[in-house]
């Protein structure tokens, strides 16, 4: 891969991050690769044009904010762990230099990951969009504690869920918020989408999973608010719809081989 530009998303509240980022600095400059580096918490435009690919500095979370970036951008992206357990964030501190070395010589894996998109419906309120790649949730308010979602897959109606809230998941996000409610284990390159239920007031219901050629429209009956990867996205009253559907723009993984990064496996294994 020809590399000139590369974007770095680090979190800096992470101890790591500064040694991380002067190695990928040292490593750049001797390539005569330039650097951009941008806060993990920054939520401003990107101005910066001509990006060849981005790096994460952080965890999971930190990774997720990047494939936003990069999803929009259409960059592949690659991880860098900082944190404990990184499903995304493969590759460690100690081997940034050997990974970038990698990607230079086309040496690495490149997976698709399927993002999912969520529009919101509806005169009576403006329409927003937005895209994540684990999962997006409709849960309750602050004010609320409970919530009533009623979900459609098409024409067909999926029945009501009344408690916490309902989480839209893609396989990525099937090892993340989906997991700990109860959902399966989906490997993270197949092509579907994952229904699971939060704490639903109701016996017999379970996660689906569904063809993510499947078109959901959710509509609120009780105040809840719509997340994407977790952060707060918009509210929606009773009434309101929101329309979510595998987006158009994947996320593009870059992945790497032992010893620089374990398997997909390796990591559920060590979730036990």
């Amino acid at each position: 891969m020809n590399l000139r530009k590369i974007l770095v998303i680090a979190n800096f509240a992470k101890p790591q991050s500064e040694i991380a980022l002067e190695r990928l600095r040292r490593w750049a400059t001797v390539k005569g690769i330039s650097i951009v580096v941008r806060a993990g918490l920054d939520s401003s435009p990107l101005l910066e044009k001509d990006l060849d690919l981005v790096v994460t500095l952080g965890g999971d979370g930190t990774f997720l904010k990047g494939a936003r970036i990069a999803a929009e951008l259409d960059l592949p992206i690659v991880g860098v762990n900082l944190g404990s357990l990184g499903f995304l964030t493969s590759v460690g501190i100690e081997n940034i230099e050997s990974a970038l070395e990698q990607v230079l010589t086309d040496s690495f894996a490149l997976e698709t990951r399927i993002r999912i998109e969520a529009r919101s419906v509806g005169a009576t309120a403006p329409i927003k969009t937005c895209t994540a790649l684990n999962e997006i949730g409709l849960v309750h308010t602050e004010i609320s504690r409970r919530t009533e979602i009623e979900l459609f897959a098409g024409e067909r109606s999926l029945g009501s869920y009344p408690g916490d809230g309902v989480l839209i998941a893609t396989p990525t996000g099937s090892t993340a918020y989906a997991l700990s409610a109860g959902g399966p284990i989906i490997e993270p390159t197949m092509d579907c989408l994952i229904v699971t239920p939060l704490a639903p007031h109701r016996l017999g219901v379970r996660s689906l999973v569904l063809p993510s050629a499947s078109v959901f429209l959710a509509v609120a009956r009780r105040p809840a608010q719509v997340l994407a990867d977790g952060d707060p996205v918009m509210a929606l009253s009773p009434g309101m719809a929101l329309e979510i559907c595998k987006a158009a723009r994947p996320t593009r993984l870059i992945r790497f081989g032992a010893p620089i990064g374990p398997d997909f496996w390796t990591m559920v294994r060590r979730l036990s």
